[in-house]
């Protein structure tokens, strides 16, 4: 028995005290530094620039793909988070969270290959991810995607990592700087019509500088966009 008894001491202890990483999920994981940070990475000038099919796109491409794992998503495609759809496309990148039935949910963000505010819907649909990363899993498989705008959702429907007919709802993240968040229909996804989460037109003096931005009110969006979509859990 005096061997039982150390052992069993550890087993009761907190895993994070023995440096073992505990997803906890839920809004706390959304927070206004990560975003302003993964932000600043997506738009560096020294990468190269986002244009689909550039080496700077491809690198961006790489960093979501790197994101989307450190928040303990699971690649959504057989060979990876990855997938090319042309050099005058881009790539688009998906990770997904399994779920308990088959039916799945898709976030998608749309970036244009320009400009800082267009990739703000970006990076807050990194961290929404890591939101919805806990011990339990949810109802539904949750598919997280950043599509180039050139590809957009045409022909989504052949390419989309969501295995046939199990897709339930969609969600398309648009502007995150404003007050509220609104939803209004989307485009169509094959027969789903997804819903445009955003909180409506940039404001004229929108302030295009990084350090300038409210990450404060960018975050308290995706929070929103967080409770819309776990609502369908």
């Amino acid at each position: 028995m005096k061997f039982v008894w150390p052992m069993l001491g550890m087993l009761s202890c907190n895993a994070e005290d023995v440096g073992v990483r505990v997803p906890r999920g839920g809004p706390e994981m959304v927070d206004s530094a990560t975003i302003k940070h993964d932000l600043w990475r997506i738009t560096d000038p020294r990468i190269g620039g986002r244009v689909p099919g550039s080496s700077g796109a491809r690198r961006v491409s790489q960093f979501i793909a790197e994101r989307f794992e450190s928040n303990g998503l699971a690649p959504a495609f057989d060979d990876g988070f990855r997938h090319d759809l042309g050099n005058a496309a881009g790539e688009m990148v998906c990770g997904m969270r399994k779920g308990a039935w088959d039916q799945a949910v898709l976030v998608v963000a749309l970036d244009p290959g320009i400009g800082t505010l267009s990739a703000i819907p970006v990076a807050g649909l990194i961290s929404l991810s890591a939101a919805f990363v806990a011990p339990e899993a949810p109802m539904h498989s949750i598919y997280f995607c950043v599509l180039p705008e050139a590809g957009g959702f045409s022909g989504f429907p052949t390419r989309s990592p969501v295995p046939s007919g199990q897709l339930l709802d969609a969600f398309l993240i648009g502007t995150l700087t404003g007050k509220t968040l609104a939803t209004s229909p989307g485009p169509l996804i094959g027969p789903i019509r997804s819903q445009l989460l955003q909180s409506g037109p940039l404001a004229e003096d929108l302030p295009n500088d990084i350090g300038q931005l409210n990450y404060g009110k960018i975050r308290a969006r995706v929070v929103d966009v967080y409770s819309r979509v776990s609502s369908v859990d």
